[in-house]
């Protein structure tokens, strides 16, 4: 039991699931800012432990997979447009509607940073059920992020990558025992004619045990014709979708990129090396050869092996006496800092930039300030943002927009509305350039125009990359008619 009186996780039943787990497990926690025994782990790897001791406190201030993650994930920065051709879907995505209300683009922010760290997370959806003021026996939809080290999957044969059986972990409290155990909440549709939805205890090996769907839902577990999650033909779904940052072709790929995490790792040593160093190792050292500090203690009560420590500071004042068991001149000196520290930053910094580029990212839209009151920050630029939209736009289009039709699917089931459960179409909206960006584009466009290279109305779609043909065309046209007007 920890310290909030949790029981620990048992093991996953897999030598492959604990292994996916543990490491999937170290990047959330890199993300999640609670990877402080993993970065003391690290440490104690470098350096011995009385060398780990005497550096003091670590320094966490660096974290190059969350800081390249977080800037990357920007395809939900403004809400998408959900649309579809044939219907009116106002009552799913409109102002008031369950997508809208459950706050669900939000959401997918930071979902999606922590698919590009994770490279996978699924979202799980849920139905509201009623409060006490309410009539319905459901009032609405919620998202909620599950990350994969908490989930045993199983696809279909013949689709590698789409998953037919769901298997979650989740701590939940037994109200008859009056304390929490770790229960897996188990969708199995494998087996289309008989699909399963219960809750079961988990062993201590990881096995799934007791059903205990009575305790925590109220009922028994759902079987063949009982399983709530149905499309309108009645064939059963998954209420959960499986995001990825990009296509393999099977279900988890969770260690790509790792350069990136171990990375960041290293870094944090480095920068905890740095820190030691500033406060520390900044000052010569002194040193003394035969005297004696004034008021010492020994920490050898051997006076043969008599050795004595006294911590010193830049401000330290030490009052040295004569050793009777020395003959001669004593000598005192002091000892030159054999590290420049911003040459040091200088390192750490060239290292991070060299993890991120190992790691996929270009470095032409890698910037990296080399202004230390910034940190030395890694950025990606606006430019390499808007490359990062285009690149995961097309898989992440494809999985919101299953995420939608199944969703419409529960609120057709549960919450009593008529809406199409297929051909949504999902857009995203392009980043802005920036004023800097702006700028250039239209020196480059009006460089080009005076050089007959493009038209008029070329210039314009590339000033204004929403418009089409035919409505560069309009705005042309009323730009020359205002401008012979005010002549």
């Amino acid at each position: 039991m920890n310290e909030n009186n949790y029981p620990i996780k048992p093991p996953a039943p897999t030598s492959y699931d604990m292994d996916r787990w543990a490491h999937t497990a170290l990047r959330r926690r890199l993300i999640q800012g609670t990877w402080d025994e993993d970065l003391e782990q690290e440490l104690l790897t470098h350096l011995s432990s009385d060398r780990r001791e005497s550096w003091g406190v670590a320094d966490l201030s660096s974290n190059p997979l969350e800081q390249v993650t977080r800037q990357l994930a920007v395809l939900y920065q403004d809400q998408p447009i959900v649309s579809h051709t044939e219907a009116d879907i106002s009552a799913l995505v409109g102002r008031n509607g369950f997508v809208t209300k459950a706050g669900l683009w939000p959401l997918m922010q930071r979902v999606q940073q922590m698919v590009l760290a994770l490279r996978e997370c699924f979202v799980r959806i849920d139905i509201i059920p009623h409060t006490q003021d309410s009539n319905s026996r459901f009032v609405g939809v919620t998202y909620r992020p599950v990350t994969p080290d908490f989930v045993i999957c199983e696809a279909s044969k013949d689709i590698p990558d789409k998953p037919l059986y769901y298997q979650e972990w989740r701590l939940r409290y037994n109200h008859i025992k009056s304390k929490y155990e770790w229960v897996a909440d188990v969708l199995d549709i494998r087996d289309e004619l008989n699909p399963v939805f219960g809750m079961y205890r988990i062993n201590s090996n990881g096995e799934l045990g007791e059903d205990v769907s009575e305790i925590y839902m109220g009922h028994a577990t759902h079987k063949g014709a009982d399983y709530p999650y149905r499309d309108g033909e009645g064939r059963p779904f998954l209420p959960v979708q499986l995001y990825r940052a990009e296509k393999t072709g099977q279900l988890f790929n969770c260690y790509d990129n790792s350069q990136l995490v171990y990375g960041s790792l290293t870094s944090a040593v480095l920068f905890s090396m740095y820190l030691h160093l500033i406060k520390d190792c900044c000052f010569s050292q002194k040193y003394v050869a035969g005297l004696q500090l004034a008021g010492q203690s020994a920490v050898d009560q051997d006076l043969l092996a008599r050795r004595a420590s006294i911590a010193t500071d830049p401000s330290s004042i030490l009052v040295f006496m004569s050793d009777p068991d020395v003959q001669g001149q004593p000598l005192i000196g002091s000892f030159q800092p054999a590290t420049d520290p911003e040459k040091m930053l200088e390192s750490i910094a060239r290292y991070e930039y060299r993890v991120a580029t190992t790691a996929g990212i270009s470095s032409e839209v890698l910037r990296q300030s080399g202004d230390p009151r910034s940190g030395y920050a890694l950025s990606i630029s606006r430019e390499g943002q808007r490359e990062s939209q285009s690149k995961y736009a097309p898989v992440f289009r494809m999985i919101d927009e299953v995420l939608i039709s199944k969703t419409a699917m529960l609120t057709n089931r549960f919450l009593n509305t008529n809406l199409p459960e297929k051909g949504y179409r999902v857009q995203y909206t392009q980043l802005k350039l920036s004023p800097e960006e702006m700028k250039a584009v239209r020196e480059d466009v009006i460089q080009k125009l005076n050089a007959g290279l493009i038209s008029p109305v070329d210039a314009i779609m590339q000033l204004n990359p929403d418009l089409d043909d035919i409505e560069a065309r309009k705005e042309l046209k009323r730009i020359r008619l205002e401008r012979a007007e005010f002549q």
